[in-house]
């Protein structure tokens, strides 16, 4: 059951979810925002009413065997399809998270909620993590679930033509690798369940991610604690987990695995559109991630707008709570009203 809590929660993000078009930009929105990064499960049942919006949790789109089944929650809004389709993927440095929680929003599910009000069928999706299976492996199950709803497009109200990838931080990588790698045989989804549909989007919207893996490495390692540092389990995971995920030691990596996992490097001008959202202050992720990404984009004639939000770190972390929140808001904002104009308006 869905507690007074959450219910009051969810109708307050729920506010947002209008046909009339808003403007987000002026007017603040109703978003929770946390002090800090929040992981906690907000979904207390199988199937809810989110206002005008049907959330199922845990479907699932892979079985790989030998791993878990790999599951995504999909929101889906009221009225006759088909529907523009978000899929959204989280972060967490490759080795972390959830499907149900990104950066300091307290109630992420009623976020994705918001934007499946205004008219997006949208799917959060988990993937093996660093853990679980080595890159590629997240990617090809990214792909996986992209063949999986356009198979199943008109159980669920999707218009396979218009999809999008969203993801933050290390779900920014898989996004952009997704995106610009569709359809390529050497990536093809480890179980090939929907092989006649293709993992092709038409868009891309990517939140601080890295794009150049081996500068992103270097600054990485050059920013390191000092051998002998005292550190939180969570701490030494962030660390040591992606050189883990991408099958690397301290001591470096084989011969162009971090070439060929780097967006920047898969580039062509047969590439979706993008929109980019850094913080200046971001020093876990450096904005010139983005700026790199945005900048080859735009050498190879793809439409690509990059959004570079002052003074707020990765995660939309501001020096305070209010700085916090009025980042967040902001992201999301653009977020929203790009989606709809290259998804809805053709723009």
């Amino acid at each position: 059951m869905m507690t007074i809590r959450h219910a009051k929660t969810f109708a307050l993000t729920l506010l947002l979810c209008s046909t009339a078009p808003l403007n987000l930009m002026s007017r603040p929105m109703p978003i929770p925002v946390s002090d800090s990064e929040v992981s906690a499960d907000r979904l207390p049942d199988t199937k809810l009413r989110l206002g005008k919006v049907t959330l199922t949790r845990d479907v699932v789109y892979s079985m790989v065997p030998g791993y878990r089944p790999m599951l995504l929650d999909l929101y889906r809004p009221d009225g006759q399809g088909p529907h523009p389709l978000v899929i959204f993927i989280h972060g967490g440095s490759w080795t972390t998270g959830s499907k149900r929680a990104t950066a300091n929003f307290s109630d992420f599910p009623g976020l994705l909620a918001a934007l499946a009000g205004r008219g997006f069928t949208v799917a959060s999706v988990d993937y093996r993590l660093g853990s679980e299976a080595k890159y590629p492996a997240a990617l090809q199950d990214i792909k996986a679930a992209i063949r999986f709803l356009r198979a199943n497009a008109g159980k669920y109200g999707i218009d396979r033509r218009r999809v999008a990838v969203w993801g933050a931080s290390a779900g920014a990588h898989l996004a952009a690798m997704a995106a610009l790698t569709g359809d390529d045989p050497a990536l093809e989804p480890t179980v090939r369940n929907n092989p006649e549909q293709s993992d092709c989007v038409q868009a891309l919207v990517g939140w601080y991610g890295p794009y150049n893996m081996p500068v992103m490495f270097r600054y990485a390692m050059a920013n390191a604690p000092a051998p002998g540092t005292p550190m939180t389990p969570e701490a030494a995971a962030e660390s040591i987990g992606p050189l883990n995920f991408f099958g690397c030691t301290m001591e470096g990596c084989g011969p162009g695995v971090l070439e060929k996992a780097s967006p920047v490097n898969h580039i062509d001008r047969n590439d979706p559109p993008a929109l980019l959202i850094h913080g200046t202050a971001d020093t876990k992720v450096p904005p010139e991630q983005s700026v790199e990404l945005d900048n080859g984009l735009k050498a190879a004639g793809v439409k690509s707008d990059l959004l570079l939000i002052n003074n707020v770190g990765h995660s939309w972390t501001g020096e305070n709570q209010p700085a916090t929140a009025a980042a967040s808001r902001k992201a999301v904002a653009a977020t929203f009203d790009w989606l709809e104009k290259k998804l809805k308006r053709g723009g």
